[in-house]
């Protein structure tokens, strides 16, 4: 197999843009920061242009590699901030109110503002391909078009982001030069964009079984995210339909055993996507075991995957006591163990469960093994999109169009690899549509628990506000432990939160904006 290692130099403007390309035996898309060299000279040619491609990529591997990753798991239902995270000192008390709504959640706050960045920053990178790409001397067509798809489908894929978190937004395109302003565009309109975006993504790129540069978005992608936004937009006809498609004629499938998509050894599997691709090459890892890790000591055994884990966790974030205890069958869910861990330990691998937020586990999926460096350097890839994402998908869109019965087909193939009955044995009975409604959302969590898809389902679901302060507190032994349970201040989220705030520099800087351009609330 051919192996690429890319050279990319972040964008600032549209104009300007870093490559270089040179032989690797490490993974297929990787990503490290060169030097600027003028746009013209970037799409001269396939190479130039390939290169220039795989600079988009960057800018999410650069979401998804630290504390931005958080954005979509905490504050909800599923995962929280530790008490001690807010003791960090003043920036990690931005991502404490994450969690907790409070007063750090504004238009300051370095994590929204961050990430707002960087999704317009992996645009521009799009936008400067798109412009460029069709003036690039490449011979076959089909390439020149894939290239093409592939940007517009990184490009729907960053609006999508901005779009779910922050409503009406300004929306850059290619002829628009990245310094001038921009106004709020309605979120129609954003929608509209990525729809015809990921259109031609499905119609231009490679299918996953023919795409010998793994990592590369492929039709499958964007078929699923398509569908994901047709869902999101509540336009089940159409989800239906590309749906159907993508597990009809991609091949959709399962891996056999959970566990095996966290271990690190069945990377870009057959149930996979798109991955963001990471290696131990330096700039390359990412570092989720602080945010989500069990203080792992030397030596400590990792059960599942019979290995060890070296090094320990940051104990940012922690999972609620209702995903914990109350949400899985934790004696034939072999999700259980699989996502979940129970204890905590000290440097000399000795258990600390008498510690703050005594007992509730730790998410395992972004535990490292010996393979990695540490806990801010592990090269396991991190998912965006797997199929059985698209199964409870398609499930949830049969039980939108009243097709209750037909829906339980898709959702009992995720609960039979996951070792439990089908649902309507299980029950006895065919659910009604209220209560398979409730179960897939919670179906979702059993299986892409910590992944970064909770926040948008919840609001997708128009549950957000509810779920949250119903399940995203202390256990009740904690607050009894504890005194008055201010250990970990209560919810602030109301019906506001439903939008993030616009970031502050972006109303400053934009010159199209003013401070009353601000969502409500803010």
């Amino acid at each position: 197999m051919q192996f690429y290692h890319r050279y990319i130099k972040r964008f600032l403007t549209l104009g300007i843009i870093g490559t270089a390309a040179m032989t690797s035996c490490k993974k297929d898309l990787n990503y490290t920061p060169e030097v600027f060299v003028a746009q013209p000279q970037v799409f001269k040619d396939q190479a130039g242009a390939t290169a220039a491609v795989t600079g988009i990529y960057t800018q999410l591997q650069t979401l998804k590699r630290s504390d931005y990753a958080l954005i979509g798991v905490v504050g909800t239902d599923e995962a929280r901030c530790t008490y001690q995270s807010r003791g960090y000192g003043d920036y990690w008390a931005n991502v404490f109110g994450l969690d907790v709504y409070d007063i750090k959640f504004n238009s300051q706050n370095y994590q929204l503002s961050g990430f707002w960045t960087d999704c317009y920053l992996g645009i521009a990178n799009a936008n400067a391909a798109i412009a460029g790409i069709p003036n690039a001397s490449i011979a076959d067509p089909t390439v020149k078009s894939r290239l093409l798809g592939e940007s517009k489908f990184m490009r729907g894929l960053f609006y999508f982001y901005l779009v779910q978190l922050y409503g009406d937004i300004p929306l850059r395109i290619e002829t628009t030069p990245y310094s001038a302003g921009v106004k709020r565009s309605p979120a129609n309109e954003v929608y509209n964009l990525i729809v015809s975006d990921l259109k031609f993504a499905v119609a231009n790129l490679w299918v996953k079984s023919k795409n010998p540069d793994v990592g590369r978005a492929s039709v499958e992608a964007a078929k699923g995210l398509l569908g994901k936004v047709y869902l999101t937009m509540g336009d089940y006809s159409d989800a239906k339909t590309i749906f159907e498609d993508l597990i009809n004629n991609n091949g959709l499938t399962l891996l056999p055993d959970y566990s095996q998509l966290f271990d690190g050894q069945h990377e870009n599997n057959a149930e996979s996507l798109f991955e963001i691709q990471y290696s131990l090459d330096a700039n390359n890892t990412q570092g989720l075991q602080n945010l989500f890790g069990s203080y792992a000591g030397p030596g400590i055994p990792y059960e599942t995957f019979n290995t060890h884990t070296p090094g320990y966790g940051g104990s940012v974030v922690i999972t609620t006591a209702y995903y914990a205890d109350t949400l899985f069958d934790q004696t034939n869910d072999k999700r259980y163990k699989a996502s979940l861990w129970p204890h905590r330990y000290d440097g000399s691998g000795n258990t600390m469960d008498w510690w703050v937020d005594p007992g509730l586990p730790t998410f395992r999926k972004y535990d490292i093994s010996t393979t990695d460096i540490d806990i801010y350097n592990s090269g396991k890839n991190l998912y965006y999109l797997r199929a059985s994402d698209v199964y409870l998908m398609y499930a949830e869109v049969l039980n939108e169009l009243g097709q209750t019965s037909q829906a339980l087909t898709p959702l009992n193939k995720v609960r039979n690899r996951a070792g439990l009955q089908n649902l309507e044995i299980a029950w006895g009975r065919t659910p009604t549509q209220g209560e398979l409604r409730t179960e897939l959302l919670e179906e979702r969590s059993r299986e892409l628990g910590g992944e970064g898809w909770r926040w948008f389902d919840l609001k997708r679901t128009g549950t957000l506000v509810a779920r949250v302060l119903q399940h995203d507190n202390p256990r009740p032994y904690y607050v009894a432990r504890n005194g008055s349970g201010d250990a970990h201040p209560a919810q602030n989220i109301s019906a506001i939160n439903n939008l993030y705030p616009i970031p502050l520099s972006e109303l400053q800087t934009n010159a199209a904006l003013t401070l009353t351009d601000q969502n409500p609330g803010y």
